[in-house]
C-alpha cells in the first residue's frame, strides 16, 4: 500500500523504508499534497506491462501536473496527453520530447496550434472541421506540415458521472462519421501542410466497466478500415484513457487486476489493425499515489451533526463538490477510542465545501490531522485560491526521499 498505519501512524512506504506524514506537515503550517512517485512509476510499469500490441503510453497531463512526477516519467521514456498550450509547454520543460507529445481538447487557439506544429509534435488530435481549417492554414503559414488524427465520437453512453462522459452524441467531444467527407476532402486539398495520421477515441473518465470501451473501440474501428479502404495511410490509433479505480476502499490488487484486464481486452480489440496504439491513461496511474492533507481547526456539535471543519476543502480538492465524488478520509494518527459521526467540512463560504458526510471517525480533536485519500488525480491541479486562500505546496517521496516540488523545471533525478 502506497499510504498504511504503521504503529498506529499513517505513513507513505517506499522501496526503502516509511516516512510518518505527521513529520511531512512539519514542513508547512497550510495544507499539502503528498505523493508516492515510487508507486507511480510502478503502475506505469505495470500498465505498460498488460499490453501486448505495438503501443506507446502517453499520461494525460490533465490528471496530475507535478514537475517531479512528470520529469520521472518523461526519463523513464513514457509520453504525454496534454490540452492546452501551457500543458504543452510544461511538457517540454519537464523533458519530454516532442514525438511523445499527443495534443487534445477541443477549443485549441491559434498559438496553441502553432506551438505544437513548430515543435514537430506526435500528433494534433483533431475535433472539428473549423478546427482542421485553422491547423491547415496555421501549417501552410509556417512552413511545416502537421500531423493529425481525427477524434470520432463513437455514441456510446459510459457509465460515469454525466459532467465526464465525453463520447455520447450529445457531449461536445469529436465528430461522427458524417464528418469525414468534408474532413477528408480538407486534407486532399491541403498541399501536404497536415498528414493524416490516424484517429483516436475516448469516451469518458472513471470508467469501471471494459464493455463499453471495446464498444467504442470496434465501433472507431469500423472507420479506421474505411479511411484504410479509400487510400489513406493511417499510423496510430489512440484509444484514450478514462480506465477508473473504487475509491471507497485503497486495494491496489483489485485496480491491478483491471489494468491487466482492460490490457488484454484493448491488446486484443486491436490485435490485428497494424498499426501502433496510443494510450492516455492517467488517473489509474496516479489517483491511489497521492492525498490531501488538512488539519482540523474546529469541532463543532450541533443537535444534529458534528461537523469538524478543517483549513482545506473544496477548493484544494474539487471532486467532491463537483461530482459529489467520494474520498476515504484517514487521520494521520489512529485512535483506540470508539467512532463518532462526522461531516468533514472545509473553511469556504459555501455549503457545498464538505469532503465527506456523516463519517465513521475516531473522536476528533482540534489540531488532529486529517488526510484526504486518492487525491493524486484531479486533486492539485484543479485547486483553486477562492476566499483569498493559499494553494496547497506538493512532496514527493521517491527513493526514500521526501521533498518539497519546485517551482522551476527540469528536474533530473
Amino acid at each position: 500500500m502506497p499510504f498504511e498505519y504503521i504503529d498506529r501512524q499513517l505513513c507513505v512506504t517506499h522501496k526503502g523504508g516509511v516516512i510518518p506524514l505527521k513529520d511531512v506537515v512539519t514542513r508547512s503550517p497550510d495544507p499539502i499534497y503528498v505523493y508516492d512517485l515510487d508507486g507511480v512509476m510502478d503502475r506505469l510499469e505495470k500498465f505498460k506491462g498488460s499490453l501486448s500490441v505495438p503501443h506507446s503510453v502517453h499520461f494525460a497531463l490533465k490528471a496530475n501536473n507535478n514537475r517531479l512526477i512528470l520529469s520521472a516519467m518523461a526519463q523513464a521514456g513514457f509520453g504525454v496527453d496534454v490540452v492546452s498550450g501551457g500543458e504543452l509547454q510544461l511538457a517540454i520543460d519537464c523533458g519530454f520530447s516532442p514525438e511523445r507529445i499527443v495534443f487534445s481538447g477541443v477549443g485549441k487557439t491559434v498559438s496553441e496550434i502553432e506551438k505544437a506544429i513548430q515543435l514537430r509534435i506526435k500528433q494534433i488530435n483533431v475535433e472539428s472541421p473549423q478546427e482542421l481549417k485553422r491547423i491547415i492554414a496555421l501549417a501552410k503559414k509556417i512552413g511545416r506540415s502537421a500531423r493529425v488524427a481525427f477524434r470520432m465520437n463513437p455514441d456510446v453512453h459510459a457509465e460515469t458521472h454525466p459532467y465526464i462522459t465525453t463520447g455520447f452524441r450529445e457531449n461536445k467531444f469529436g465528430m461522427d462519421r458524417t464528418f469525414l467527407p468534408e474532413l477528408e476532402s480538407q486534407v486532399r486539398e491541403a498541399e501536404g501542410a497536415v498528414t493524416l495520421v490516424g484517429l483516436t477515441v475516448h469516451i469518458g473518465s472513471q470508467l469501471k466497466q471494459l464493455e463499453p470501451m471495446i464498444e467504442a473501440i470496434e465501433k472507431t474501428k469500423e472507420i479506421h478500415n474505411e479511411l484504410q479502404s479509400r487510400g489513406w495511410d493511417l499510423k496510430t490509433f489512440d484509444v484514450g484513457g478514462g480506465l477508473g479505480i473504487h475509491y471507497e476502499d485503497g486495494n491496489l490488487a483489485v485496480d491491478e487486476k483491471a489494468i491487466a484486464q482492460y490490457g488484454s481486452a484493448v491488446s486484443e480489440a486491436t490485435r490485428e489493425m497494424g498499426v501502433e496504439i496510443l494510450f492516455e491513461p492517467g488517473r489509474v496511474i496516479v489517483a491511489r499515489f497521492g492525498v490531501l492533507i488538512g488539519e482540523v481547526q474546529y469541532i463543532k456539535e450541533t443537535p444534529y451533526k458534528n461537523f469538524a471543519i478543517l483549513n482545506t476543502g473544496m477548493h484544494h480538492i474539487m471532486r467532491p463538490c463537483l461530482y459529489q465524488a467520494h474520498h476515504r478520509l484517514l487521520p494521520l494518527t489512529q485512535k483506540t477510542v470508539a467512532p463518532q459521526l462526522y461531516d468533514i467540512v472545509g473553511p469556504i463560504c459555501e455549503s457545498s465545501d464538505v469532503l465527506g458526510k456523516d463519517r465513521a471517525l475516531p473522536i476528533l480533536e482540534q489540531g488532529d490531522f486529517i488526510a484526504v485519500a486518492d487525491a493524486g488525480a484531479y486533486g492539485a491541479v484543479m485547486a483553486n485560491a477562492y476566499n483569498s486562500h493559499s494553494l496547497p505546496k506538493e512532496f514527493v517521496v521517491y527513493n526514500g526521499v521526501c521533498q518539497a516540488t519546485p517551482s522551476k523545471v527540469p528536474v533530473s533525478f
